[in-house]
């Protein structure tokens, strides 16, 4: 799994501004009820569920609004409201998107994402339990926020 540092600079390139990325002191939960999760649900060619890029709201909203350079209000209205709206969720997709590359490399050549869906799905509770690897970070890009992300590799 790549490091903190790694992800907080593969961010703050891609969404064009500071992004700092730190692991927590113990791993986010989630199956927490008062939490809303989105996941990025990565394939490899043989269309197994190999790997899995988890925000919460706040992190679905603010990169999604960060990347197209959206006021910061539109992503706290989303939040506020509890819900992604759909210019938020086309945006924060193609981050999970381009996020598959922090997870390829020797062990997955081309992991590529299937699906950004609301919630975890089963096939990726699966994951949360069997994967080899998992980061759990606190992710806050200037000017928006913060929120929580957790990456899994089969």
């Amino acid at each position: 799994m790549p490091g903190s540092v790694e992800i907080g600079t593969f961010f703050g390139e891609l969404l064009g501004r500071t992004v700092e990325a730190t692991e927590p002191k113990k791993l986010h939960d989630l199956k927490a009820e008062d939490t809303v999760w989105y996941t990025g649900v990565f394939i490899e060619d043989d269309e197994r569920v190999s790997g899995a890029f988890i925000t919460d709201l706040n992190l679905a909203c603010r990169a999604g609004a960060s990347l197209a350079m959206i006021p910061k209000p539109v992503a706290e209205e989303a939040i506020k409201a509890g819900e992604l709206t759909e210019g938020l969720r086309e945006n924060v997709s193609e981050v999970a998107n381009i996020g598959s590359a922090l997870l390829n490399g020797e062990v997955f050549p081309h992991l590529r994402m299937r699906d950004y869906v609301d919630g975890i799905p089963d096939e990726v509770q699966d994951l949360i339990v069997k994967a080899s690897g998992r980061k759990d970070l606190d992710v806050s890009i200037e000017e928006y926020g913060t929120g929580l992300l957790v990456l899994l590799a089969r």
